[in-house]
């Protein structure tokens, strides 16, 4: 018979895989980024090694290429969707993020992440694959708690190379590291993204430098998607969300975020005693979604597994806001997403305010996360 042990952790498991393989199903549609991701894999298999000749299409580290490539040339050869088969390692890594919750933060950390509505928004049905990101994260930080410093920086090196924005948390995982193992650290942590880097940008570096490091966001979410969307309520023009389109508003943002930034890390290396590493990364990306202002929609998941190891009423709020907020979004913006149609003026109107409302809530949250510094 199977232990209490194991069933705390399989039950939350068993229930997150049910659902989200529900949404795969009733929302197998090749729209949004997963036709991006078609774009890309068939750019792949038909144009180019390289997808940052891709136009407007990859504006990641050269990891997913290979999920997308490989998803075409599945699909192709099988007649299975594409759509499906591209969000299966999401899904994996969804499940993997639950099970390692509960091992981590125990029954209801687990539950917590596996009935969250952000994550069933953004990775079941959008499709986005932060989660595999935060996996890693989250693997980073459990090899870390037990003093495994090479894996915890390898585990990082592959959240790097899936996605760029857990390289914030280097500074923080450093602080945690011996002194004298500091540098070999940040090595594991960096050396394998750059080195695979090296063949993309040796053959077009002008591709990557525009595609990848040119990459400024998506005033979809943020204090920026803010401006947007009352200028939308107050003249019914919406305004092209692009971060060129906003570029005296990004160069703003990039400045705060910066300063916030170096103002965190230099309090907490002057620290007798810094938070511990789940408080710190927590902070730092609530800093992120607070400051920089040109979010995307799936940005807005990078706090939820840190959020439900320091559960609050701060987080519970942030939660309830967002979810709203990602609802009226995709029904305003991205309505191929949940295949689900809304007269657009009510969608907009519902997207302009749950983009305030929901900046509020993380700001709100990050001021708590300052003041308290909780622990994990």
């Amino acid at each position: 018979m199977m232990g209490a042990a194991a069933r705390s952790v399989w039950a939350p498991v068993v229930v997150a895989l049910v659902m989200r393989l529900g949404l795969l199903l009733a929302t197998d549609r090749v729209e949004v980024d997963v036709l991006r991701y078609w774009k890309v894999g068939t750019h792949l298999l038909d144009v180019s090694w390289n997808p940052y000749q891709a136009p407007r299409l990859y504006p990641y580290p050269p990891v997913w290429m290979w999920v997308e490539a490989g998803s075409a040339w599945l699909a192709r050869a099988s007649g299975l969707s594409f759509a499906l088969l591209v969000r299966l390692p999401v899904l994996a890594a969804e499940l993997a993020l639950v099970a390692l919750l509960a091992r981590v933060g125990g029954r209801t950390a687990a539950w917590l992440y596996a009935l969250h509505p952000v994550s069933l928004l953004v990775s079941a049905c959008h499709g986005q694959f932060d989660a595999v990101a935060l996996l890693f994260v989250l693997l980073a930080v459990r090899a870390q708690a037990v003093q495994a410093f090479d894996r915890a920086a390898l585990s990082l090196a592959a959240a790097i190379g899936l996605k760029s924005f857990p390289i914030l948390l280097l500074p923080a995982f450093l602080l945690h590291t011996p002194a004298r193992g500091r540098l070999r650290w940040a090595a594991l942590a960096t050396a394998p993204v750059a080195l695979a880097l090296v063949p993309f940008a040796w053959h077009d570096a002008a591709a990557v430098r525009r595609e990848l490091f040119g990459y400024g966001g998506v005033a979809d979410f943020g204090w920026i998607a803010m401006v947007r969307a009352a200028r939308f309520l107050a003249t019914g023009a919406l305004a092209r969300a692009e971060a060129a389109h906003w570029a005296g508003w990004v160069l703003a943002a990039k400045v705060a975020f910066a300063a916030a930034y170096g103002a965190l890390h230099l309090r907490w290396w002057r620290a007798r005693q810094p938070p511990d590493l789940v408080a710190m990364c927590l902070t730092v990306l609530l800093a992120f979604l607070t400051l920089y202002g040109a979010l995307s929609a799936q940005y807005l998941l990078w706090v939820v597994p840190l959020g439900v190891l320091v559960a609050s009423r701060a987080f519970t709020a942030y939660s309830a806001v967002t979810t709203l907020a990602l609802v009226a979004f995709y029904l305003f913006l991205a309505p191929g997403v949940l295949g689900l149609a809304a007269p657009r003026a009510a969608a907009g109107t519902a997207w302009a305010w749950g983009v305030a409302a929901q900046w509020l809530a993380t700001a709100a949250w990050w001021l708590v996360c300052l003041r308290r510094e909780p622990s994990a």
